[in-house]
């Protein structure tokens, strides 16, 4: 490259940055999308969704999309989505194996200690076989905690549910079942309002983990999944914290639903506070050693499961928003990564 050219990249590089993706500029730090096949055919879905470096599928992997009737899968969508994610050049991140909500009948209504054990380790068994090698990071449990837990002293209090009634220890059970399947997948639990702006669903979260530690059940990190509201936001330093506690127990973690609700409605104000929140958060785990990934929970402001809040990084005609670009200045800073460093690449 000439030297001339050179100097008019430099020149050029506060305007000319936008080119750069997020997963340029991230470096190969895991940032990442959840995606949906619905949406596949959609040009500026995939060229948004292809800003990042990993995919999770927002649905396609859960129980009640791989087995909607009781022992028999059906891996369609979520195969789907990751080759998908192949194609794109993307890493894939699996979501999630054992779930409370949106389950199918057949699993609300089993009864009795072994039958709901062994469809739980039925499940696990079947799919971590089917992406065994495939798939390196599976959230293995999510959302256990009861919201009103207190947290106090240590303590902690899972949601009464299907799940607890006929299995108290399907937490155990999951974990332990997977790390005998595959025994190289990262096993994650994954939770919300854990991330440290509620000082109660936060310990409670952390308590649960540390007695799964304690007590030797295989575990290697946990999600905050970070749904946010433009009124309702954790503090960096109270994430930063949240996130050092783990690293003590020798934990990973991964932001892995990043959304923020702007309950202002689509105002530049709210956007303007969703792109600090966004940066924060990223700057957050950026800032812990143990922190390995940052997932935006949804590609397009319309696709979002809290649309009419705007919660994302692109907009409705997956146009980047100013969170797009908090997340790409956070990126740059932290990797020194430029527009010139691109093109001497090439």
């Amino acid at each position: 490259m000439k030297v001339s050219t050179i100097l008019g990249l430099v020149a050029s590089a506060t305007t000319a940055f936008a080119d750069l993706s997020l997963k340029e500029a991230a470096n190969g730090f895991s940032i990442g999308v959840a995606a949906n096949t619905r949406f596949f055919e959609e040009e500026g879905y995939l060229e948004a969704t292809n800003q990042y470096n990993t995919m999770v599928a927002e649905n396609g992997c859960k129980l009640p999309n791989i087995q909607a009737e009781q022992g028999v899968y059906d891996f369609t969508d979520c195969d789907a989505h990751l080759a998908k994610a192949e194609e794109l050049g993307m890493k894939f991140r699996g979501h999630c194996l054992i779930w409370f909500d949106y389950q199918p009948e057949w699993f609300q209504n089993i009864k009795g200690y072994d039958n709901m054990k062994n469809a739980i380790v039925d499940h696990i068994t079947t799919v971590l076989t089917h992406y065994k090698g495939k798939i390196d990071t599976w959230d293995i449990v999510n959302e256990a905690v009861d919201d009103w837990s207190s947290g106090e002293n240590g303590t902690f209090q899972l949601r009464d549910n299907f799940l607890t009634r006929e299995c108290p220890d399907y937490i155990d059970i999951a974990f332990k079942t997977a790390r005998e399947v595959d025994p190289e997948v990262k096993l994650y639990y994954n939770d919300y309002n854990n991330e440290g702006l509620y000082g109660s669903k936060t310990d409670s979260v952390y308590n649960l983990v540390k007695d799964l530690v304690d007590r030797g059940v295989p575990i290697d990190g946990v999600g905050l999944q970070y749904h946010l509201h433009t009124n309702a936001y954790p503090e960096y330093e109270k994430v930063v914290e949240t996130m050092r506690r783990y690293a003590e127990l020798g934990l990973e973690v991964q932001i892995t639903e990043m959304d923020v609700n702007s309950v202002e409605g689509k105002t530049e104000e709210a956007f303007a506070l969703q792109a600090k929140l966004y940066g924060e958060g990223l700057r957050a785990c950026l800032d812990s050693p143990n922190c390995t990934g940052f997932i935006v929970w949804g590609v397009g402001d319309s696709n979002s499961w809290r649309s009419n809040g705007y919660p994302l990084a692109f907009d409705a005609n997956y146009a980047p928003k100013p969170a797009y670009y908090a997340m790409l200045n956070v990126l740059k800073e932290y990797n020194n990564v430029t527009l010139l460093n691109k093109y001497i690449k090439n």
